[in-house]
């Protein structure tokens, strides 16, 4: 009996946990792509009478950065938030287990 409360405190501390961090995921993704569309069209905007014609180039390529640094940094995130879901998952199926004996 103690080993299956052990397992339900286990399944809802880490289902809580993976729910708190997928919340937190989801409230800084727009953020993140904020960082990404935003300053380099918005500077561009800015400049856009006093540059020259190779710094579109420059800007492209800035822009190109920033894009493939979210899909790195917002990957890395989402495959946190899948892992501890995957987490809670299993613990959750083991304490099923364990009340269906």
């Amino acid at each position: 009996m103690e080993d299956t409360e052990a397992l339900r405190q286990r399944a809802i501390a880490l289902r809580a946990a993976a729910d708190a961090l997928t919340r937190g995921y989801r409230r800084a993704t727009w953020l993140r792509f904020t960082l990404v569309f935003f300053p380099v069209p918005f500077v561009l905007l800015l400049l856009r009478l006093q540059v020259e014609a190779w710094h579109y180039f420059l800007f492209g390529g800035a822009y190109i950065v920033f894009s493939a640094l979210l899909y790195v940094w917002d990957s890395r995130e989402s495959t946190r938030c899948d892992e501890a879901t995957a987490q809670a998952s299993e613990a959750e199926r083991a304490f099923e287990q364990a009340i269906a004996r």
